[in-house]
């Protein structure tokens, strides 16, 4: 019994530890479905696509966004920042769509709605000019 006594507190500090650390780790994970396409700009020769977001959610901030080609199309996830339920902990809000690593065949870009995704950004098929569809939430 002595024993148990003696392992009691430092388990009781570890279980405390690892939850802290959960909570602070976990929210980093997290995919954003509240981002919305703020303003954007496109580099003089047309390969870098810089969007600036916003969230509209009432708690936490965007830690990193995540890019993928489905085709033509380029579908953008956002994630939260690691810290806690409302951190800034390494928070960005303007994000950089490199088209040369998508070989310039993207036509349209598309952010993430869990499932059903928005378009935001189209690619004018005359002129070649990237063309806002929807900056604000509809």
């Amino acid at each position: 019994m002595k024993h148990v006594k003696k392992i009691l507190p430092f388990v009781l500090v570890f279980l405390i530890g690892a939850a802290a650390g959960m909570l602070f780790v976990t929210p980093g994970f997290q995919k954003r479905t509240d981002v919305y396409l703020q303003d954007y700009s496109v580099s003089q020769d047309g390969s870098v696509i810089t969007m600036r977001m916003f969230t509209t959610g009432s708690m936490g901030y965007i830690r990193t966004m995540e890019t993928e080609q489905v085709h033509n199309e380029l579908h953008c996830s956002f994630y939260s920042c690691f810290g806690g339920l409302n951190s800034s902990l390494g928070a960005k809000n303007r994000f950089e769509i490199n088209l040369e690593d998508f070989a310039n065949s993207a036509e349209s870009i598309y952010l993430d709605r869990a499932g059903l995704d928005q378009l935001v950004l189209e690619r004018d098929a005359g002129t070649g000019e990237w063309r806002p569809v929807s900056l604000l939430p509809q």
